[in-house]
């Protein structure tokens, strides 16, 4: 994986890390990596291969991310997942090409394509914005397919 930014030699190199993110001793997420590249003038990391758990205050996982690269930036306090983007948390699974999440304001951005799944409905969009709980979503230009029960259709 090359991942560096232009002209610029990486100050941390590592194969197979993982990083604890907390904030006043609890747990924000955990990430593990199969390669990593720091660089501390930017406040950047760039990792592939990567899998991180977002935990609630109470330790309990809140969500999942996987994808096949993404970019830290602590600076910002934002992580981009880029190629095979899948969140997966009690209230479905989003998958998607590229998705940025702010952690300000817990919110994740989906574009380039989106799929939500949820039980066995999915809907297609092009952008999706979230929260890291797939609870509050709005997909825009969004198509579906799935199961309606007569009992949610209102014939009157």
């Amino acid at each position: 994986m090359i991942m560096p930014i232009e002209g610029q030699i990486p100050d941390e190199q590592a194969d197979s890390i993982r990083v604890i993110a907390t904030t006043d001793s609890i747990i924000d997420y955990e990430m593990t990596a199969v390669h990593t590249y720091k660089y501390y003038e930017t406040k950047q990391t760039f990792a592939d291969t990567v899998f991180v758990k977002f935990f609630k205050k109470d330790g309990s996982i809140e969500s999942t991310l996987r994808c096949d690269r993404a970019e830290v930036d602590d600076a910002k306090n934002t992580i981009i997942g880029i190629g095979n983007v899948v969140v997966i948390s009690e209230n479905g699974t989003m998958k998607a090409p590229y998705a940025e999440l702010d952690r300000n304001t817990e919110q994740i951005i989906a574009s380039k394509g989106v799929q939500l799944i949820r039980d066995e409905n999915i809907l297609y969009g092009e952008e999706m914005v979230s929260d890291m709980k797939l609870d509050m979503v709005e997909i825009t230009k969004v198509s579906g397919e799935g199961k309606l029960n007569d009992e949610d259709l209102d014939l009157q």
